[in-house]
């Protein structure tokens, strides 16, 4: 693996900008550790932000979803406002992975993850 520093922040605003100088999050971990070993990912720095405050599912005043990075899609399905108001989120996030990933997995993880797989155009 190639050598990286490790930081972890101590608010959004230090990851934020550990993030500008090239660092990439980490908080579980599973979809950059891997290709890290393989080094088809190998970043400088990275930056764990499993204690930063962002664990909450909101609705906003238009009516919009906002959904923390470190929420796990599990709770994100089962929160009585997404089940509501959006079903089809709650339904997509159920039927994406087995039960033991939609519990680990976040939903900034899933945002960030490289996609593994090729795709064409024709």
């Amino acid at each position: 693996m190639h050598p990286f520093s490790f930081t972890k922040a101590t608010s959004t605003r230090e990851a934020l900008n550990a993030g500008r100088r090239g660092g990439r999050y980490i908080a579980g971990g599973t979809t950059l550790v891997d290709p890290m070993r393989a080094t088809v990912e190998r970043p400088e720095t990275l930056v764990d932000i499993s204690d930063l405050p962002l664990r909450e599912v909101t609705v906003t005043e238009r009516g919009g979803l906002r959904i923390g990075a470190l929420v796990s899609m599990s709770q994100t399905a089962a929160h009585p406002k997404v089940r509501s108001l959006f079903p089809v989120i709650s339904e997509a996030l159920e039927l994406s992975a087995s039960a033991q990933l939609r519990n680990m997995a976040t939903i900034g993880g899933n945002i960030m993850q490289r996609t593994r797989c090729s795709t064409s155009v024709t």
